[in-house]
């Protein structure tokens, strides 16, 4: 397990949140302002990639469908996480929340 930290422009978020969680499977998913409020800080904790055979989020083929800004959607890598998740965390476009992300994990 490891845990990236990316600083970037707002509006970039989606973009970027979307490359990174598309090569990796997220455990924890963290977004707050830098200091000066000026850009974003994402803390992503993750694990190398899966093969996703399990996955029902992607019926086990590793991609899924992603919504782009302009209404469409294509296949790209699966996240492991949900569109409401997604949401949540401020991850896709016009989503205004901040809410941290956590998998659930069985103990």
């Amino acid at each position: 397990m490891f845990e990236i930290r990316i600083i970037c422009d707002t509006p970039d978020v989606p973009r970027v949140a979307q490359a990174v969680l598309g090569s990796v499977d997220a455990v924890s998913v963290r977004r707050y302002p830098t200091r000066d409020r000026a850009r974003t800080r994402l803390y992503i904790t993750a694990d190398h990639r899966s093969t996703h055979r399990d996955c029902p989020g992607c019926d086990g083929d590793g991609l899924t469908p992603w919504f782009l800004p302009d209404g469409t959607q294509e296949q790209r890598p699966c996240t492991g996480l949900s569109a409401d998740a997604l949401h949540a965390a401020g991850l896709t476009q016009a989503s205004t929340g901040r809410e941290p992300w956590h998998r659930a994990t069985e103990r």
